[in-house]
């Protein structure tokens, strides 16, 4: 998730401020990961050192990409409040809340019109790769719920069928709507495989002896995720 949006937004538009920006953006989030534990410790001596390795190493990149483009700061605003989001629920010790999860996710995925635009092509194709990342990660998080932590949960099961029962007709909207670009007719197909997931994982596993292990979970997500990249770049 951290890495997809961002890759996807520089093959969109290279450049070569792309590289720092990237650097940036990876050692941002080990800071932001390592922040997180060292917050939800209440700031215990020894979870500190690695968010000021990480940090600094950020701070550097920032700067370096900060010269190859300085007006990379107006995407600051967007990204503020979804970092004060998720350091309140780290701080709350809830950084695997919805709350927690969608910020992160909407983040993860703001990284791709960044990136477009560094490289002068933040268009209507990249915002719509940025439109179906969002969609479809943004599931995962209720997604993965009713399989590990909520299993067996009616409500979350509801909610995340329903959210992706909206995805698919949103899709079928934005395909019609847009004659087919820059939404491909195939992120219809994608909205039934994501339905599909939603609906199916949570009632097999239920009547598995077994649950779902992480690792099946991860690895059908790591090929759906696949089949996503592919669909965007068509």
């Amino acid at each position: 998730m951290v890495t997809v949006p961002a890759i996807t937004g520089v093959i969109l538009a290279p450049s070569w401020t792309a590289i720092p920006l990237l650097l940036t953006w990876w050692l941002g989030y080990f800071t932001f990961f390592a922040g997180s534990v060292w917050i939800r410790s209440r700031f215990r001596e020894r979870n500190r050192p690695p968010v000021l390795v990480y940090g600094a190493l950020a701070a550097v990149a920032g700067v370096t990409t900060l010269i190859f483009d300085w007006r990379l700061l107006m995407w600051v605003p967007a990204f503020a409040p979804l970092v004060a989001i998720a350091v309140f629920e780290a701080w709350k010790r809830r950084p695997r809340s919805l709350l927690s999860g969608v910020s992160t996710v909407v983040a993860a995925c703001l990284i791709l019109p960044v990136a477009a635009w560094a490289g002068g092509g933040l268009d209507t194709e990249a915002w719509a790769a940025f439109a179906v990342y969002l969609a479809y990660f943004v599931g995962t998080v209720p997604y993965v719920k009713t399989l590990i932590r909520e299993r067996g949960s009616k409500p979350w099961f509801i909610g995340s069928v329903v959210y992706h029962v909206v995805v698919l007709v949103a899709a079928v909207v934005a395909v019609l709507g847009t004659g087919g670009h820059p939404f491909h007719p195939a992120i219809i197909v994608l909205a039934v495989v994501f339905l599909a997931r939603a609906t199916l994982m949570p009632i097999t596993g239920a009547r598995r002896e077994k649950p779902w292990t992480p690792k099946i979970v991860g690895l059908l997500d790591a090929v759906i995720t696949v089949l996503v990249v592919i669909v965007v770049l068509l």
